[in-house]
């Protein structure tokens, strides 16, 4: 199995990276590569189906219900934003063992950020790497189950 851990970088472009993988490397997960974006707080990112997928997605995690109950819907909505633009995903494979991510979330920050105040913006998201082992959760050319959930032809123009 194949595990993303997103973490949302700090105001300053960082995040100490170097404890979450020791936490997980400590329960047998094997680092595979080591991803950056950084968007400039000058360039804006607009939504689209990607992201509304990706939304959805974060949203069942367990980790959710832990932001929700810190933070009201504007703030999450404001961290998650920044979440995308600016975040380190870490690659990591299990070989054949399953293991919960929500234990693994639980185990980072309580071993990775000990102090709850200090916790980043940051989620554990397990998939089988069917879609390609080397692939982004944030993938750019991410389509969800190849549809086009707009279809052009039945959009009616605006009459003046």
């Amino acid at each position: 199995m194949i595990y993303h851990v997103i973490i949302a970088l700090n105001s300053e472009g960082k995040r100490k990276v170097g404890r979450v993988v020791s936490v997980l490397e400590s329960k047998g997960l094997d680092l595979v590569k080591i991803r950056r974006k950084e968007t400039s707080s000058k360039a804006m990112e607009f939504p689209d189906e990607k992201m509304f997928v990706i939304m959805y997605q974060l949203e069942r995690l367990e980790a959710m219900n832990y932001y929700r109950h810190r933070f009201d819907d504007g703030v999450i909505k404001k961290k998650l934003d920044h979440l995308f633009g600016n975040h380190v995903e870490l690659v990591f494979d299990s070989g054949e063992s399953v293991l919960d991510q929500n234990e693994l979330w639980e185990a980072i920050a309580e071993y990775a950020f000990d102090n709850a105040k200090k916790l980043p913006f940051m989620f554990v998201v397990m998939t089988n790497g069917a879609n390609g082992f080397d692939g982004s959760f944030f993938s750019s050319n991410f389509e969800p189950e190849e549809q086009n959930y707009f279809n052009h032809r039945s959009a009616i123009p605006l009459e003046k």
